[in-house]
């Protein structure tokens, strides 16, 4: 295989830390890559885009980029509101060519999903597989919807002749809901294409010597790695490499709870659920705040839902030094059900892959409640440290 083409079944789906994980495998087998990506939207000059940022986590040498768009909307549209040229299928075939000539492996990240234009003249990324005559990797998310999604994809990569190189999860939750665990069962059955691996949401997070070392396995054998399906019991395990803490007794009601990162479609949802569950306020409680946090850090904001109703949240920060939990906060209707634990366990496998030492957790003197529901996590306090601040 000289060039792979990775696409999926829509956008914000973990495209381009999977790239980055077949980048890292291939590099750790001895063999050059080059990832190249057609169309980068949604970010100005300057800016770390996804081919770049999958040579950094990956350790690959080489990324291309044929064409920047300010907008965060398809090639086609962003292109033309910017008043630029759009990327044509034949321009990525060929610079894909190119680097095979000097690469092992050439991985293609294409944006959003399958059929996504690219030019005014509707081409797509299956277009530019078709002229390749490469296959085509389709990253989908692991929750509900994505039978649908996945399988109207692979009809169409069958359709036009294209080789399917699997279906790649591209972001598996800590705590996979019962939708998210059937998908295992029902998205080979479905497609007919088998699955190749499940990258653990949170990993593009990672420094890039613990990304780069825990990479095979989240790939199956056929893109060189060594995860099976099978391995259910390592499934929930991978955020850190480690097996995850037993559940308390108390989820064990709750356990179609998932736990994911916050994208900025949810920041008004946040924000109301904040009135209504959040102890005190904050000076940063507002969209701009928020947002700001999501830019930073897009990791760090943890939402708990259940059947995609908000039910918790907690703020996992960690500043390359220091760990710290806040914003832990749980619908008045749902407390006591586990959900602080789960969002809790979440924070901290998150600070153990980046390297933390320790979770200092901000918490109100008077909301005694919170206190119990820390110190149930194994949370103390200590009295001889005080909060100075100082407003700006």
């Amino acid at each position: 295989m000289t060039v792979l083409v990775v696409s999926g079944t829509g956008t914000e789906i973990g495209k381009t830390v999977a790239t980055a994980a077949l980048a890292a495998v291939a590099v750790a087998d001895g063999r050059s890559v080059a990832v190249l990506k057609p169309a980068q939207t949604g970010l100005a000059p300057g800016r770390r885009g996804d081919a770049e940022e999958a040579v950094r986590l990956s350790g690959a040498a080489t990324w291309r980029e044929l064409a920047r768009y300010p907008e965060p909307l398809a090639p086609a549209t962003a292109a033309r509101r910017a008043g630029l040229p759009p990327v044509r299928p034949a321009e990525v075939a060929e610079a894909a060519e190119k680097l095979a000539a000097e690469h092992d492996l050439v991985l293609v990240e294409g944006a959003g999903g399958l059929l996504v234009r690219l030019d005014e003249d509707g081409g797509t990324l299956a277009d530019v597989a078709g002229l390749l005559s490469a296959p085509v990797l389709v990253v989908a998310t692991a929750g509900l919807g994505t039978l649908n999604a996945t399988e109207l994809t692979t009809r169409e990569l069958a359709r036009r002749g294209l080789t399917p190189a699997g279906v790649l999860l591209g972001s598996w939750p800590a705590h996979p809901d019962l939708a998210t665990r059937c998908n295992l069962t029902d998205l080979p059955k479905v497609t007919g294409v088998p699955l190749v691996g499940a990258v653990p949401a949170g990993a593009g997070g990672w420094p890039p010597p613990a990304f780069r070392a825990k990479a095979g396995e989240w790939l199956a054998a056929e893109l060189g790695g060594t995860w099976r399906v099978e391995a259910s019991t390592a499934v929930e395990g991978w955020e850190n490499g480690r097996r995850p803490r037993p559940p308390s007794a108390s989820l064990s009601p709750m356990s179609d709870l998932s736990v994911r990162h916050a994208t900025p479609s949810d920041i008004d949802a946040v924000l109301l659920f904040w009135r209504t569950a959040a102890e005190g306020t904050s000076i940063s409680d507002d969209r701009d705040g928020v947002a700001r946090l999501l830019d930073r850090d897009p990791e760090a904001l943890l939402l708990a839902e259940r059947e995609g109703v908000l039910l918790g949240t907690v703020i996992a920060g960690f500043d390359g030094w220091r760990c710290h939990a806040y914003r832990l906060a749980v619908h008045p209707d749902h407390r006591r059900q586990g959900i602080a634990r789960a969002l809790l366990d979440s924070a901290e496998q998150r600070f153990v892959a980046l390297g933390g030492r320790r979770s200092d957790a901000m918490v109100l003197e008077a909301n005694e409640r919170a206190h119990r529901a820390w110190e149930a996590s194994g949370y103390h306090r200590e009295d001889h440290w005080r909060r100075w601040v100082k407003p700006l």
